[in-house]
């Protein structure tokens, strides 16, 4: 750790002292294959953008990136240059420009054209231009899934995002001292935003700039290092224990609870067991687990408190929600007595996980009815040879019953999946398919998912 840099009072390093000219320049950021990232290039980086930013008249500027590095420039300079960066969970062009009215320009590595203006970040400055000041109280926005199927916006503060490294360094700090970190999750989430990024900068460690998709990879490319490994169930449960073992000081996982099969599989190929985190976008991690034994509990991080409401709904009050401080959670809990252990049962909303990815079942449901084939459709999560995938229970439109007539189901419901990928990722489309003549109500009116789901038995 970057520890004799720091505050004594802080574990951790602020985000406004990440560029700080006191530190080395040499230091060492990140890495991207061969290529090293020192601290000097980065300030420099970062300041070249954020003067192109400062002379420009767009406010909102959009972050999608592929490359952390890269990433990391455009957050940095974006906030240093008084502008508010906009971060979405996905780099698609088509759901860019539907989202057109949530930001003014775009910052990317990717060939995206959305409608608005685009800049790519330059790497390799050789000029030295001062920084602004740091902004006071700094912010930025961070995408997810609402229950109501559209996009929700969430403000992120800065200085919570500080207080979340500091509640780390605190519980896990020794561990991390001269560690590495690479991940196989995205930046452009806020559990890949926090571990792979925030994590390592705050604590003066490198990170791999590049995603690393495949147990090969984690073997090639980070031997010989102490590695901070940032993970998730649906990357983990596919480590294959044909291949070499890889060694890791830490192993984190987010996104959906480990089995304890999973998280037995991961100690066996990693050499450590994972720690798994809890936590919504909303309000930033909550707990954490090992699992030593099969149902073991979470337990909350230090100064959270979950309060389970005597309808089952559940309050959290955190340092890391910015403003009030308190959150409502959409997660099924069991309080243990002390009130610092909890079981974890599900959620109460429309909002799933499925391979990690955060999923609205309402967003797809309208995707689907925005078709010109589908009349009415709902779609439910099924669990088979204990994976999650989703099914699709349509009904036609006139349009559709031509269509249908004029191929077989498997070629008409592949077109309907072709159609879709424009706006949903690959693991948010229906696996299964039923064409139905009516979505089944239940006496109060509502869906009965119940005989929706005896469909597909």
């Amino acid at each position: 750790m970057d520890s004799q840099e720091k505050d004594p009072a802080h574990l951790s390093l602020p985000m406004s002292q990440w560029l700080s000219a006191e530190r080395d320049d040499s230091l060492l950021i990140a890495w991207r294959g061969p290529q090293a990232l020192r601290l000097g290039q980065f300030r420099r980086d970062v300041a070249a953008l954020a003067a192109r930013l400062a002379v420009r008249e767009e406010r909102r500027w959009a972050l999608c990136f592929d490359d952390s590095y890269r990433f990391a420039v455009a957050w940095l300079a974006s906030l240093y240059a008084a502008r508010l960066p906009v971060i979405f969970g996905h780099q698609r062009e088509a759901i860019l420009k539907e989202q057109r009215a949530d930001y003014d320009a775009l910052l990317t590595d990717f060939p995206l054209d959305p409608g608005t203006p685009v800049l790519s970040v330059a790497e390799g400055s050789v000029v030295d231009i001062p920084l602004p000041i740091w902004p006071q109280d700094p912010r930025f926005i961070l995408y997810t899934s609402g229950s109501t199927g559209q996009p929700q916006a969430v403000i992120k503060s800065v200085a919570c995002m500080d207080r979340e490294s500091e509640l780390l360094a605190a519980e896990w700090g020794e561990v991390f001292q001269g560690c590495s970190v690479a991940a196989s999750v995205s930046h452009q989430h806020m559990y890949g935003l926090s571990f792979r990024l925030f994590l390592p900068l705050a604590l003066g460690l490198p990170f791999d700039a590049q995603l690393t998709e495949y147990h090969e990879q984690l073997i090639a490319r980070h031997q010989g290092r102490r590695l901070i490994f940032v993970s998730s169930p649906a990357w983990l449960k596919r480590l294959d224990n044909r291949l070499a073992l890889s060694a890791c000081a830490q192993v984190f996982s987010a996104g959906g609870p480990l089995t304890f099969a999973e998280a037995q599989l991961a100690r066996q190929m990693l050499k450590t067991l994972p720690l798994e985190i809890y936590g919504t976008t909303e309000t930033g991690m909550l707990a954490w687990r090992r699992q030593t034994e099969e149902a073991a509990l979470w337990q909350l991080f230090a100064s959270i408190g979950l309060r389970v409401n005597s309808d089952n709904s559940v309050n959290v009050a955190s340092p890391l929600i910015p403003d009030s401080g308190e959150a409502a959670l959409s997660d099924i809990i069991q309080l243990a007595p002390n009130g610092r252990l909890f079981q974890l049962n599900g959620r109460a909303d429309r909002i799933i996980k499925v391979e990690e990815k955060r999923l609205s079942l309402t967003e797809i449901e309208r995707r689907l009815k925005a078709l010109p084939e589908i009349a009415d459709a709902a779609v439910l999560p099924l669990q088979q040879r204990g994976r999650t995938l989703l099914a699709a229970a349509i009904v036609l439109s006139p349009h559709g019953e031509i269509r249908r007539q004029s191929m077989s189901e498997g070629a008409f419901t592949r077109e309907l999946r072709q159609a879709l990928r424009s706006w949903l990722e690959p693991v948010a489309l229906p696996r299964s398919w039923r064409i139905i003549d009516v979505i089944p109500l239940n006496p109060q009116g509502k869906r009965a998912y119940a005989e929706l789901q005896e469909l597909f038995l």
